[in-house]
């Protein structure tokens, strides 16, 4: 994906390494799902995914298959036979040679750029980031299979890219990771996110959060409140939270804590305050969330911030 880690995009499940009906990452984590095939790159709402993320070719190869006519829209809100054996969506399979196959899942619709027999080259463009099959929000699943190819088959067994085909020790990356070294260094294993955060004069909603909604530069100041939102990945039960906003003078006009009750991949919290007066002072109001997260070093703490202005 052409994207920034850690700033317009970020790493919502990796590959399920488990081999019952629990899961586990390659880092033997739980930022995954049970049975989940490859690794989901999402991005902060459908007002990026409209403005075009694209998704390029991880290596040189030739177009097996696409689909492209799906809508964009939350899985859960259509009828199941829908999306029944397309859950991928819009997306594109691609032969790498020597039993090697990537796929790309849940395009944006009429957005794929290439057809079936089309031989690709690494880095060129296959369509752009999209909702689409059984998605509930804008996010790229890329798959990795390797068949051996005195086999015949068209089908491969899963590859994590962060391990390789094998690897001497469990929950580390490994040491043949199909990523390169760059990749690699790219992509830190984070343990919890905050990778959304703002202001709102109402109270937020899931949708308009995915929908990006909220992403207001000002606001007037006879809004009756002012709300702090956040989003969240991989939340734990026991990490605490806590929401700061300040006013122009610098002086805290909202301080609240609250503790996570249970473990969530996915989490929307917020923290707002009624106008003090028949009007907002003017100015910039800045705003901190911070996440403390306890483990064996003592606990870890996680922090974000944000700023509006009310005019």
């Amino acid at each position: 994906m052409e994207c920034e880690i850690g700033w317009n995009c970020w790493i919502a499940n990796y590959v399920d390494h488990a081999r019952d009906e629990t899961a586990k990452d390659y880092a033997c984590g739980e930022q995954t799902y049970n049975g989940h095939k490859g690794t989901d790159f999402m991005i902060r709402n459908f007002r990026d995914m409209q403005g075009g993320v694209l998704v390029r070719s991880a290596l040189d190869g030739v177009v097996v298959g696409i689909r492209d006519r799906m809508k964009d829209i939350d899985f859960r809100k259509l009828p199941k036979e829908q999306i029944a054996n397309k859950e991928c969506g819009n997306g594109v399979r691609i032969d790498h040679g020597e039993g090697w196959f990537t796929q790309y899942c849940h395009l944006r619709k009429n957005s794929v750029r290439v057809k079936k027999g089309d031989g690709v080259k690494q880095g060129d463009i296959l369509g752009f980031v999209g909702n689409s099959g059984r998605a509930m929000f804008p996010h790229l699943h890329f798959k990795v299979e390797y068949a051996d190819p005195k086999s015949g088959k068209r089908r491969g067994a899963i590859v994590d890219p962060f391990v390789g085909i094998a690897r001497k020790d469990a929950c580390r990356a490994g040491d043949e990771a199909l990523w390169s070294k760059s990749v690699m260094d790219a992509l830190p294993y984070r343990s919890v996110e905050i990778f959304d955060m703002g202001f709102s004069a109402s109270q937020p909603k899931y949708d308009g959060l995915v929908e990006g909604l909220y992403d207001d530069e000002t606001l007037s100041v006879r809004s009756p409140r002012l709300f702090l939102w956040g989003r969240f990945l991989h939340v734990k039960k026991g990490d605490r939270l806590t929401y700061v906003i300040k006013g122009p003078g610098g002086a805290e006009i909202l301080n609240y804590s609250n503790v996570i009750e249970k473990d969530q991949s996915y989490r929307t919290l917020h923290a707002g305050v009624r106008r003090p007066a028949l009007y907002w002072e003017e100015g910039t109001y800045y705003g901190y969330i911070k996440l403390v997260r306890a483990d064996e070093n003592g606990g870890r703490i996680y922090e974000s911030e944000a700023a509006i202005s009310l005019r």
